[in-house]
């Protein structure tokens, strides 16, 4: 598999470890300051496996997350995970094994994901976030049991979060011709503005084949737990709970546990950072007259520099400013105008960051206009 632009730049950065870089790559929104989690000890649990579905005390955790969300399900609709890509990797093999081979997603969506359901047999269509919405134009699929709509709201990378009347509809439909639904709500507590954010699950009435995949790398600021959870109903928890113990037997008890103490903390911190995060963007681009192609939701803003190939661009800031940054070739399909910037970082590394890259865009702008 070819290494994407993004990766062979932090190799390079890898290689040169005595230089100062800066990394402006994942949205991983920083704690201000470090969250009380609990000390760990050798009797909580290192000394045997964890239960396959999960340890209580998470699954009690997030079932009482979930009902603060309007989602009314059991700790038997519920299953721990390796982190949100697995519970993705897991749902979409096991509608592989039940006769899915088409995936219908709003795009664009991340190039590892892309490869995922590639790898599993999916033909994949991608569609524009707006079009695929506007005038339940995914109608127009004749969507059926073998295929599978995948939607990632708030989505990555514009923010844009699906709304409650779509929502509706599509299970109308899903209840009625047997298509699958994942939902992917990895972002779910960064949603900002008049209207409050209503999660997709909140509005589900049969659990058949619909999912909602989730994850404490972006919500919780926690991706070295690598923990996420996964929502469906009982029967199939149960069949992908078998696959799961098949292949990996359980998520790391210690992981959990500190998982479950940082969803019972709760995450406002986060939440506010990323919040003064997106507006301060907003005001630089403002400011420099960038466009700023996303909505105030999620962990990031999605430029548009105007400043010509982002890709060159990308180089001169790894060549000239030390600094590495992630692009539209990070999606599928290939987006070849804007950048990613994360939102949820120390506000003084920001401010900088986005300084030095208008001082880059100034000068990619002036080099295009004299050539």
């Amino acid at each position: 598999m070819e290494q994407t632009p993004l990766g062979k730049r932090l190799a390079r950065a890898a290689r040169a470890s005595d230089i100062n870089w800066k990394f402006l790559v994942e949205n991983v929104p920083v704690w201000p300051v470090a969250p009380p989690v609990p000390p760990y000890t050798w009797g909580d649990g290192d000394h045997r496996y964890a239960p396959s579905q999960g340890v209580e005390v998470l699954l009690d955790a997030l079932h009482d997350r979930g009902q603060s969300q309007g989602v009314h399900v059991g700790t038997e609709s519920i299953l721990i995970t390796n982190g949100g890509l697995d519970a993705l990797g897991l749902t979409v093999r096991h509608l592989r094994r039940s006769g899915v081979s088409r995936a219908v997603c709003a795009g664009p969506i991340l190039l590892s994901l892309a490869q995922l359901f590639d790898v599993t047999g999916l033909q994949l269509v991608v569609q524009p976030w707006s079009r695929l919405w506007s005038e339940q134009s995914w109608r127009l699929f004749r969507l059926g049991p073998g295929d599978v709509v995948y939607i990632n709201t708030p989505h990555n990378p514009t923010g844009t979060c699906l709304e409650n009347w779509i929502v509706k509809d599509l299970l109308k439909d899903q209840e009625h011709h047997g298509f699958a639904l994942i939902f992917d709500l990895v972002y779910d507590s960064f949603t900002y503005g008049p209207q409050r954010f209503v999660s997709p699950l909140a509005l589900v009435e049969e659990w058949r084949n619909v999912f909602g995949v989730n994850s404490f790398s972006k919500n919780y600021g926690a991706p070295g737990l690598r923990v996420g959870w996964l929502v469906t109903e009982p029967g199939t928890i149960a069949d992908l709970t078998s696959h799961l113990e098949m292949e990996r037997i359980a998520v790391s008890t210690e992981a959990q546990l500190r998982a479950a103490a940082l969803c019972k903390h709760g995450n406002a911190p986060l939440v506010e950072r990323v919040d003064h995060g997106h507006q301060l963007v907003v005001d630089w681009a403002l400011e420099h007259g960038v466009r700023l192609d996303s909505v105030r939701s999620g962990t990031q803003a999605w430029l548009d520099l105007e400043a010509g190939d982002t890709e060159r661009f990308a180089d001169s800031l790894l060549v000239e400013d030390m600094m590495i940054v992630a692009t539209g070739a990070n999606y599928y399909p290939r987006d070849v105008d804007h950048i990613r910037v994360p939102t949820g970082l120390p506000a003084s590394f920001l401010a900088e960051a986005l300084q030095v890259i208008a001082r880059a865009r100034h000068r990619a702008r002036c080099c295009h206009s004299n050539r």
